[in-house]
């Protein structure tokens, strides 16, 4: 067992057997304002957070990661608060005491590079309110803690474990009827009055067309089953324009997928559009399976993120995946 830096002893394992781990007690030690979006606060040092876990380095089923463990006593703007978040194949689901921090995001650094990108969730135990609304100093990361190393494995044979693999673990179930996440959001600022009534509308139009036996708003299909992934070989910073939604129809079969890549039905918002390519991706863990999944001809756009309009508001901004048969290669971006 490694010492927390600078403490004599195996403070960590005496943490495991003495404090209690993932005590109701310690999750409860502080609470952020209820209008937590904009404020300042401090990721907690080593000794603390660890206070909080179980066994399994998990708050109420969600992971304090390995790379996460780099931001100990670092200070962070609050980005939004996430009162639910979409799961992979279980819809909306609700999370409680949890808030997503400006500007971080996993680097997939000790799950064998994962490009997801997804932004960490943070349970509000594990960070410090601060007075004041100045600009936080830039992030500096630090080495990450061999202890979360040695005693958090990041996978389970085959299967990768993170905060994206558990959330299912870590999430409630909320009827699909169930609007007092939406008024909760309301109430703390994360949601617009006129956005509710378009996520309102957007999913009521859903579910007739579900019923009347047509296809989701902005979901697209088609009929190939020989095409192919593009291959513009991109690299980080070209510019692309993304193709008219007709012609990526073409390169779709009939589940709206792409050689089993799903063309999202947010994404028809940003059609015709273009965008500086990021970076390509190839590796991604599986959401429901937790194993690794390789990817060719696919890229992330900068800025090009998930609105969760199409999923009730959900807060996770995630990454979206664009096969390069979706995409145009342009000298640069429009003018004007």
């Amino acid at each position: 067992m490694l010492p927390l830096p600078g403490v004599e002893g195996d403070l960590c394992e005496w943490f495991f057997q003495e404090v209690g781990m993932g005590s109701k007690a310690a999750s409860e030690r502080h609470r952020l304002p209820r209008a937590a979006r904009g404020h300042l606060v401090r990721v907690r040092p080593e000794a603390e957070i660890l206070a909080t876990l179980d066994a399994e380095g998990k708050l109420e089923g969600m992971p304090f990661m390995p790379e996460m463990t780099r931001y100990f006593g670092q200070t962070f703007r609050v980005y939004r608060r996430a009162v639910k978040t979409c799961v992979e194949g279980n819809a909306i689901r609700r999370l409680t005491d949890t808030v997503i921090l400006e500007g971080l995001r996993c680097d997939g650094a000790f799950h064998e590079g994962c490009q997801r990108s997804c932004p960490y969730f943070w349970k509000e135990a594990w960070l410090e309110p601060l007075a004041g609304d100045g600009d936080p100093p830039p992030p500096a990361p630090q080495p990450p803690s061999g202890f979360w190393l040695d005693r958090f494995p990041t996978r389970s044979g085959e299967r990768f474990l993170c905060q994206s693999t558990e959330l299912l673990g870590a999430t409630q179930r909320i009827s699909r009827w169930d609007l007092t996440h939406l008024l909760a959001e309301i109430r703390v600022g994360e949601l617009s009055v006129r956005m509710f009534l378009q996520i309102l509308v957007h999913t009521l139009a859903n579910r007739v067309r579900e019923l009347l036996g047509f296809q989701r708003l902005g979901q697209l299909t088609g009929s190939r089953e020989d095409f192919t992934k593009g291959d513009l070989d991109l690299r980080p910073g070209e510019w692309v324009e993304i193709k008219p939604a007709p012609e990526i129809r073409r390169t779709l079969d009939a589940e709206g997928r792409n050689r089993g890549l799903s063309f999202e039905p947010t994404m028809v918002d940003f059609a015709e559009g273009r965008f500086q390519v990021d970076y390509p991706i190839q590796r991604i863990i599986s959401e429901r399976t937790g194993q690794m999944i390789f990817l060719t001809h696919t890229v992330a756009l900068k800025g090009v993120t998930c609105t969760g309009l199409c999923a009730k508001n959900c807060p996770r901004n995630n990454t979206l995946y664009w096969r390069e048969a979706w995409l145009r290669r342009v000298e640069r971006k429009a003018e004007g």
